[in-house]
Parts: C-alpha cells; sequence; structure tokens
C-alpha cells in the first residue's frame, strides 16, 4: 500500500481513508495500471470508443481519462450490449483478462518505446497545426455598405427613407405605423414630396441588419513534440460546444457611429407649423435633420477553458460581403455579390 501510494498509483477515498478491504472496482483497476504505464510511458488517450458505451455516463470524473486509455487499448471491453460497468466490482476472472491484455500492451510500448531517458519531464512545442472551423451561430448582423444607388431616397428632401425604417424600428409595431409617422415627419419638417416620393439619382453609404449564419474558425495545434526528448504525441481539444468549459469572450464591433443627415428641400415650399401657420422655405435650404444610431456587432473573439485558461482566438471565415448591387431595381432589394445574404424588405424589418 505504501509503495502504491508513493508511486501514485492509487490516492485513497478521501478523509484520510484508504479501503484496503474494499473490492476494486473496473474504472479503479484502469486507473491504478494507466498510472502505472505513464510514468515511463507515452500513452494514447482517445474517447472514440468509450463514447460508443452506453453507460459512459457512470464513468467517475477521476476516471475518464483511464477509461478512455483503457477502452482505446481494449483493455476494457464492453459486455454483449457494449456496457462498461464501470463502477462494478471487477471478478478474479476479468481481473486475469485485464492483465493478460496489460502485459501484452506494456510488451508493445518497451518493445516500440523511443531511445530516451525514462521519466522525462516533457516541454511541449507545437510542430503542426491546422485551421478549424470551432463552431457556426445565427446571428443578426449589420452591415455597412458604401456607394450604394439603393433608390430610396426622397427627391423632396433627400432623406434616405429605407435608412429611416431600419433606425425607426423598434419604435413602431408594424410597417404601417411606421409609414404613417414617416407621412407626419415629413409634414413637420416641410417636405415638399411628403417623404413618399422616391428616385435613384442618390450615391451614399447605407447600414443595413441581415440574418446570416457567422462561422468562427481558428488555427488549432493538431501535433505536440516534446523539446527534451523528441517524443510526439497528438493534441485534441476539449469538446467546444460544451459551455460549461468553454466561455466565449466577445469584442464589439462598431459597423457605423452616430451620425446625422441634413435634409434639404429642391424646390421652393412653404413649411406649416401646429396652427397651420405657413413659413416660405427656398429650394436648397435645410429643414431638417435626422440623428442616426450607433450600430455594433458583437463577435467572438476567443474561447477561454474555466479548467485550464487556455485560450482558443477565433476569426469570422464566413462571407465578408465585400459589395452590395441591387439587382432587381423594382423591389429595391441590395444583393451580397459573394453569397445568398439579402437585405430585407421594409415588411420583414417589422416581423
Amino acid at each position: 500500500m505504501a509503495w502504491a501510494a508513493e508511486n501514485k498509483l492509487v490516492n485513497g477515498l478521501g478523509d484520510n481513508k484508504f479501503g484496503p478491504n474494499n473490492y476494486v472496482t473496473r474504472e479503479q483497476a484502469a486507473l491504478i495500471l494507466f498510472n502505472y504505464l505513464k510514468r515511463d510511458y507515452t500513452l494514447t488517450v482517445s474517447d472514440e470508443l468509450l463514447n460508443k458505451a452506453p453507460d459512459k455516463a457512470s464513468v467517475s470524473s477521476w476516471a475518464l481519462e483511464a477509461m478512455k486509455w483503457a477502452t482505446g487499448a481494449a483493455l476494457m471491453r464492453g459486455d454483449a450490449n457494449g456496457a462498461l460497468r464501470p463502477r462494478y466490482s471487477a471478478t478474479r476472472a476479468e481481473i486475469a483478462t485485464i492483465f493478460k491484455r496489460f502485459i501484452e500492451i506494456k510488451d508493445d510500448l518497451e518493445a516500440n518505446k523511443p531511445d530516451t531517458p525514462l521519466g522525462c519531464d516533457h516541454v511541449w512545442e507545437t510542430t503542426e497545426t491546422k485551421r478549424v472551423n470551432v463552431f457556426s451561430e445565427d446571428v443578426e448582423d449589420w452591415v455597412l455598405i458604401k456607394d450604394i444607388n439603393p433608390m430610396t431616397i426622397c427627391n423632396g428632401c433627400g432623406l434616405d427613407i429605407y435608412q429611416w425604417y431600419v433606425d425607426n424600428r423598434d419604435n413602431y409595431k408594424t410597417v404601417a405605423d411606421a409609414t404613417t409617422a414617416l407621412s407626419l415627419l415629413g409634414d413637420e419638417t416641410g417636405c415638399p414630396a411628403g417623404h413618399v416620393a422616391l428616385n435613384n439619382f442618390h450615391d451614399l453609404d447605407q447600414v443595413i441588419p441581415i440574418i446570416e449564419t457567422k462561422t468562427y474558425a481558428a488555427e488549432l495545434p493538431v501535433i505536440k513534440k516534446c523539446t527534451l526528448c523528441g517524443t510526439t504525441k497528438p493534441w485534441s481539444i476539449d469538446d467546444i460546444s460544451n459551455r460549461n468549459i468553454w466561455i466565449e469572450h466577445t469584442k464589439e464591433v462598431v459597423v457605423r457611429e452616430a451620425w446625422d443627415e441634413e435634409l434639404y428641400i429642391d424646390e421652393d415650399s412653404e413649411k406649416f407649423d401646429e396652427y397651420g401657420n405657413a413659413t416660405f422655405v427656398p429650394a436648397g435650404s435645410l429643414i431638417d435633420t435626422i440623428h442616426h444610431p450607433r450600430y455594433i456587432n458583437n463577435e467572438v473573439e476567443y474561447l477561454e477553458n474555466i479548467n485550464t485558461d487556455e485560450k482558443i482566438h477565433v476569426t469570422v471565415s464566413s462571407c465578408k460581403h465585400p459589395r452590395f448591387e441591387c439587382t432587381n431595381p423594382s423591389s429595391y432589394k441590395l444583393y451580397c455579390v459573394n453569397c445568398p445574404i439579402v437585405q430585407p424588405s421594409t415588411d420583414e424589418l417589422f416581423q
């Protein structure tokens, strides 16, 4: 018992108890043999076979790595139904079979052992990396499109009508409510066209919302090598989808800061106050200023493992939307030239 504890093959049961007369479970046997071998050999740990066991959830957390190794090395096989029964006591026949296979594994490891010092305190460095798609998510995004001809410019005052709908979609429940408010705004500001007549004689920058799938990719290590003894091993990452382990850290990406859009009339007009009194407004005069909000996106910058503090920095590998074009003038919609993303209609904005 003292030798096993000193060589860290067993750790006891906690509360200063060793349990010398307790039966040994199958997962305890796997851990003891795993601890014994890993002192002198580099072991391959894979969860491929363990994941196929119907009772894999029964494996204790402290025995998980050992059970991955034991199943991958065929030290332990499931019963007729594939169950591993990790917390069941091992029979004498099972122990005999396990030790027979253990000796075969040890002999094979010794035969293929590299000519390096025993007990190397490995210092690993990455020797091979691979770009991996870490995860994807469907999000509402904002895109700044420059120098486009949106066909939604009021020819009375120059207001970008579509942009006004985008800016105010949180202020109205339906597109009908927003349209009514837009018409009233046209009367209040003195727009001679009432904010309803459109043309496409203006090229301008515009911020539009889109729904897209963002794919985050990262350059991850796949092979590591010890700088002291030259031993190599495959590098594997824990399940990224487990949000109990990997925490997303996001960064704020400003698509466009807040800005003011100056509106002008193109012809002589009159502006009316709340009492119906008219004020003459000459063509080319400033009639109002529309304030636009600041648009932001939150993008995942890196994932952090709460157990190891390991960080995986990720980048967006999906379409960057280099240019939008109005390929169907009758719909007023803009389409990305590289992917199926399309600008939503005013009706879709309020759904």
